[in-house]
């Protein structure tokens, strides 16, 4: 429920085989255990609504308010895109203006004063008040939201738009001391019509662009923020609050934006709500068979779990944060179910006391029926009902709240939800839990009236109970463990592969473009392998035969492309592996077993060496290694200062000679590669590196492990091997 609306919604013959290692310590070891330490702590992330202080059934909440001893970062909801491609403020009197006469700002039976000595005044003063007195806590600037989402459209047309709007987010949080940029961009997907309907004049003309255009937006964001952060000897954040629907999330079929980010959110809530007819939990922890809404798929999709199967594709767990919600949805009049409403049917959204959080989009001072209420005020609800009573779904592992008598159905979320929840973020290694919204935790009402019907005097008001004991509980099983991939020893091969995911819910596919690099022909039956999330099943391959068997967390899917073309030296080739569902992407390709150049390692792309090869060098003449021999980098551009060679090799002696070379890029990747020069007689000048690829004929001398051939037929079909007698014989 984000904003104040609420939503919707190969080779046969290898001739070069790299070998890749780690350094044991950077250069930068100090400064990287720092960050990296901070990096890995569990983090309790709460959304603060700006209106919600001037609203008597939100609590009246202000900053000061906030569970700032359970919280370690707060996003500060919503700053929005300007008609100028840059920042804007959502409530600008609310932000910087409010001088808070009119309300009582305390914390802890104390009175909180704005700071005269900054040039502004509004939450963003308390924010800095508060901050003394919690240094810890991460402030950031949340972007967006669902009614505040406009903006990203036309910004995000061009890159001077982009680069507008980035430049204006680093002198935002330098002017008013944030210590980053939260982007809540609903939604940047292909679905048609799977945003705001408010925004469908700009989102749906530009669908087939949001997801391309939203990875340079983060791109760009990330390289700025970076550029400051040093000009500031400060650690800007960026972080995103993403979508949990499959439906959604079949349009965001490139998924590059994630590395870019400190930490992914999860908005792991409104799975269901009163824009359908099915009586089901806001935000299931775990997959529900039972779910209605799901039934025909291929796997339930409307938890947290297939969500964060979704993301692993592209992050590791401790950057992946579990979405919690403090708010409720339901329905009346609900008929069926298993006897207290759940996976029963209802046309008709709770409203009137059970509708406090409503919203009111036709303007006429009512709010629309949606079953929406901070979770205290559903526990004074049940003070004065003793038939709305709390039950619990062993399935989902979540709350649900049911009145028998009038067929009202709310979600619901208690101390119970997040035990489970933290059992759920230690399991899988989760980096913490983001919050919507932070004024519907609860606690003891210190101005509770009893038999008062106002509001704000029932027994419960906002509080710390939830959030309090999700932090003991993250705290307690402490920081978070770094997933690294098993680099050991590998083996890599010089090819790229470029994959691109198309879906057509719920039906996707994944088409892999090799393009062959090593200098030979990758003869017909090479492998492709891959690990995939498991948010989707793999069904089948165009061509090929294909297994599957379950590693940890993935998928792994091998394909024997028996039957198709071979792949000559700089030729592609694409294959074909169909889907049900979708997810954010593959990981850990191999080709015949090794590692494509173009495939990170822990993020990091591999530095590449260019022209280290195998080669023919004639007796007496002379030979450099460093000749024709360079080196780039992803990350670090060109590198090829950074190559060590060593080996010797003696021209003056007929002999094989092994050569290594080394590179290193920033990060502590290095990869070797050994080549083997031979050294020939003059009468042998003529002989070529032999090539599984090429056609020879009657005299060509080959050289091939170590020895010379000489082609002994008219013609010799590429791929025979010069230890074939019939075409070849030995003459050195």
């Amino acid at each position: 429920m984000k904003g104040i609306k609420l939503k919707k919604a190969m080779a046969g013959i290898m001739v070069s085989v790299f070998t890749v290692m780690t350094l044991v310590t950077p250069a930068n070891a100090a400064t990287t255990k720092d960050k990296k330490t901070k990096d890995l702590e569990r983090k309790v992330v709460g959304y603060f609504p700006e209106w919600a202080y001037k609203s008597e059934v939100q609590g009246n909440f202000d900053v000061a308010d906030l569970q700032w001893e359970s919280l370690t970062h707060i996003q500060y909801s919503f700053a929005m895109v300007g008609e100028d491609n840059k920042i804007a403020f959502g409530d600008k009197y609310a932000a910087i203006e409010e001088d808070f006469s009119k309300y009582k700002l305390e914390r802890n039976g104390k009175e909180v004063k704005l700071d005269p000595k900054l040039p502004y005044k509004g939450h963003f003063n308390v924010l800095q008040q508060m901050k003394k007195e919690y240094p810890n806590v991460d402030l950031l600037i949340s972007i967006g939201g669902w009614t505040g989402t406009r903006g990203f459209y036309k910004m995000i047309d061009t890159d001077a738009g982009i680069n507008t709007f980035a430049d204006s987010c680093v002198d935002f949080i330098r002017q008013y001391g944030f210590d980053g940029v939260d982007i809540d961009f609903e939604y940047p997907s292909s679905v048609a019509t799977s945003g705001n309907p408010a925004d469908k004049d700009l989102s749906e003309p530009r669908r087939a662009v949001l997801n391309e255009r939203y990875n340079v937006l983060m791109k760009t964001l990330r390289e700025k923020l970076d550029a400051a952060a040093k000009q500031d000897n400060e650690d800007y954040l960026l972080t995103a609050a993403v979508t949990a629907s499959s439906w959604v999330l079949g349009g965001v079929t490139d998924n590059k934006y994630a590395s870019y980010l400190d930490f992914l959110s999860i908005m792991s809530y409104d799975f269901h709500g009163g824009w359908n007819e099915y009586v089901e939990n806001l935000a299931n922890i775990y997959p529900d068979k039972a779910d209605n809404e799901t039934t025909n798929m291929a796997m339930p999709t409307l938890n947290m779990d297939w969500a964060y199967n979704f993301y692993r594709g592209v992050l590791p767990a401790e950057k992946i944060l579990m979405g919690i919600p403090y708010y409720t949805r339901g329905w009346e009049n609900v008929q069926g179910g298993n006897g207290s409403g759940l996976h029963g049917k209802s046309k008709t959204p709770a409203s009137g006391k059970y509708n406090l959080w409503g919203d009111d989009d036709n303007k006429d001072g009512k709010p629309d029926p949606a079953g929406a209420n901070p979770l205290w005020h559903v526990l004074n609800l049940m003070e004065k009902d003793p038939n709305l009573k709390v039950n619990w779904d062993d399935v989902g592992k979540v709350p649900y709240v049911w009145q028998g008598d009038k067929k009202v159905f709310l979600s619901f979320e208690n101390e119970q939800s997040i035990d489970e929840r933290v059992k759920y973020i230690e399991n899988k290694n989760l980096g913490g839990a983001l919050i919507w919204v932070m004024n519907g935790d609860y606690g003891l009402n210190p101005n509770y009236v009893k038999g008062s019907d106002k509001t704000n005097e029932g027994k419960y008001t906002w509080g710390d109970t939830l959030t309090k004991k999700l932090k003991v509980g993250l705290d307690k099983m402490g920081n978070c463990e770094e997933t690294k991939e098993d680099i050991g020893k590998i083996e890599v091969i010089d090819v790229d592969v470029d994959t691109k995911i198309k879906y057509d819910h719920p039906n996707g596919e994944t088409i892999f473009t090799i393009t062959n690099n090593t200098g030979a022909t990758l003869p017909k039956g090479w492998e492709i392998q891959f690990d995939m999330p498991k948010s989707a099943l793999y069904v089948g391959a165009e061509g090929g035969t294909g297994t599957v068997t379950e590693v940890g967390e993935f998928y792994r899917v091998n394909l024997k492309t028996s039957g198709w073309a071979d792949i000559p030296n700089g030729g592609t080739a694409s294959v074909k592996a169909k889907m049900k569902l979708c997810f954010s992407g593959v990981r850990n390709i191999k080709i015949n077993g090794k590692i494509p150049a173009s495939e990170p390692i822990n993020g990091n792309r591999l530095p590449t060496l260019k022209g280290a090869k195998d080669q023919v060098v004639v007796e007496g003449s002379s030979f450099d290694v460093m000749t024709g021999i360079s080196a780039n980098d992803v990350e670090d551009g060109n590198i090829t200062s950074n190559i060590v060679a060593s080996g010797t090799v003696d021209t003056k002696k007929v002999g094989t000679y092994k050569v290594n070379y080394s590179i290193t890029d920033k990060s502590g990747i290095i990869v070797t590669k050994d080549v083997i020069i031979y050294v020939v007689s003059k009468e042998h000048s003529s002989a070529v590196i032999w090539n599984s690829g090429t056609t020879y004929t009657n005299k060509q001398k080959v050289v091939y492990e170590g020895k010379i051939y000489e082609n002994i037929s008219w013609w010799t079909p590429a791929g025979t091997l010069p230890t074939s007698t019939a075409h070849y014989k030995v003459i050195s």
